[in-house]
């Protein structure tokens, strides 16, 4: 069956679905002739349900888009407990792009950082229409990106310039949606564990103390601990060493950790301590990852749209290739963050108090 023949028989089973006629469903999804809204929204509504639009669209930007150069570090690429955020986004980018006919060509850095150079090399030999970074948002890269001539876009992560187009989850308003609930649940000493300088964690950590903004209470800088990493080992032995100097987990009756990874490392250091997740203290991670979900107790956290920044990358190289150079502003995409309630936090426990 010909492509042609496939458009036809999907009008087709709209129209059947729709009770309308071929020619009905044709001019609603084409806007050539006027139809009454509730046809309209009827006929698009099933469109939209039986993934015909989305279909629509991946075919008409094949055209566009035949190859892209995807740039990371060699940490990002393999599964794995440590890098679980970045491999699930990686993964639903190649399926975006193989659903789309795009061909992906991979520039896998060895080291921890990516290398310009090493970017224009490949864009030399290459000759991609489309350069998609993960997880690298330095301005040397960004100052290289811009004179390059394949469109760009960052995945996870932000181009503070406005020259390059980037993707990312709302970090900043998922934070605040994790400190907000735990308030809501009557905490009142709540812990942010973090790590590092990263661009990410610091959204993460301006989201924390906006909730207390808000709230009317005192901004709680004194309250933000630095684990050293966010590999879950590592935390796990470095909370530890907090726990024993501080006695516990005391004062705090919450931690809001910046990742989830954080979040399963602090858990096992608080219940080698003795403690008990979430009667005696709750925790609150971020990312919602699959390990999150299976841990015990199981976490609650904040879900990241991971599968949902491919697609959204995808669109916005797409976009800029209809456009003449210098006719198009850079675009800033943050995808809605929501949170996943589980078994790791709880009111607080007022009679519980450390040993």
């Amino acid at each position: 069956m010909n492509g042609g023949s496939r458009v036809a028989t999907g009008i087709k089973q709209i129209a059947k679905l729709a009770n309308v006629s071929i020619s009905t469903v044709s001019h609603v999804l084409n806007a050539s002739a006027p139809i009454g809204s509730e046809v309209q929204e009827r006929v698009l509504g099933i469109a939209r349900e039986t993934g015909y639009l989305a279909k629509r669209r991946r075919k008409a930007s094949i055209s566009l888009l035949s190859t892209v150069l995807l740039v990371g570090t060699k940490k990002a690429f393999p599964k794995s407990d440590r890098n679980f955020v970045a491999w699930t986004m990686l993964n639903a980018f190649r399926k975006e792009c193989q659903s789309r006919g795009i061909r992906l060509i991979p520039q896998i850095e060895e080291e921890n950082e990516i290398n310009p150079d090493n970017i224009v090399e490949a864009v030399a030999k290459h000759r991609p229409q489309g350069i998609a970074v993960m997880q690298d948002d330095r301005q040397c890269l960004i100052d290289m990106l811009y004179n390059l001539p394949s469109a760009s876009v960052i995945l996870s992560g932000q181009d503070q310039s406005m020259r390059v187009d980037t993707v990312a989850p709302s970090n900043r308003f998922g934070a605040k949606l994790a400190t907000d609930h735990l308030l809501d649940l009557g905490h009142k000493k709540i812990a942010l564990l973090t790590w590092g300088n990263r661009r990410v964690a610091k959204q993460r950590t301006e989201g924390f103390l906006d909730a207390f903004r808000q709230a009317g209470l005192d901004v709680p800088i004194s309250d933000i601990i630095d684990v050293g990493d966010y590999q879950q080992d590592v935390v796990e032995s470095n909370f530890s060493k907090w726990l024993s100097k501080h006695n516990g987990p005391s004062p705090y009756s919450a931690f809001f950790c910046s990742a989830d990874n954080v979040a399963l490392g602090a858990m096992k250091a608080l219940q080698n301590h003795g403690y008990s997740v979430p009667n005696d203290v709750s925790v609150m991670g971020f990312d919602n990852a699959l390990f999150g979900e299976l841990s015990s107790p199981s976490l609650s956290t904040i879900h990241v749209p991971m599968e949902e920044i491919g697609h959204v990358a995808l669109n916005l190289l797409e976009e800029a290739l209809t456009l003449p150079d210098g006719e198009r502003s850079a675009r800033r995409v943050e995808l809605g963050c929501r949170l996943i309630l589980r078994n790791s936090t709880g009111i607080p426990n007022t009679s519980f108090s450390k040993s």
